[in-house]
């Protein structure tokens, strides 16, 4: 397998792992759509993942409470959160882009 490639994914990992050594690969993902496709509700985060409803809104706390993810409410049906990355989660993605 060429070095290189490993090289990157290894750097990814760790940039992850600064955010919680245990990380779940589900959390990374949320972080990752989320930063790919700001603005998407946890229904659709739930939907592009394959979890269940509950665990997406579970991951999204986690998020929000580590100061990565922000939820507001829709402006055309209040019922519906979409997310955004803040500040800080936009720096940790920029890192684990620029390892790529």
């Amino acid at each position: 397998m060429p070095e290189a490639p490993l090289t990157k994914a290894i750097a990814i990992v760790e940039e992850l792992r600064k955010i919680d050594p245990e990380l779940p690969m589900q959390v990374a993902h949320v972080l990752l759509l989320i930063a790919r496709y700001p603005g998407l509700s946890q229904r659709e985060i739930a939907a592009r993942t394959n979890i269940g409803k509950s665990s997406a809104s579970r991951i999204v706390e986690g998020l929000s409470g580590r100061g990565l993810v922000s939820a507001t409410e829709d402006t055309i049906d209040r019922r519906v959160h979409v997310l955004m990355l803040t500040d800080q989660g936009h720096r940790v993605v920029r890192r684990i882009v620029a390892g790529l």
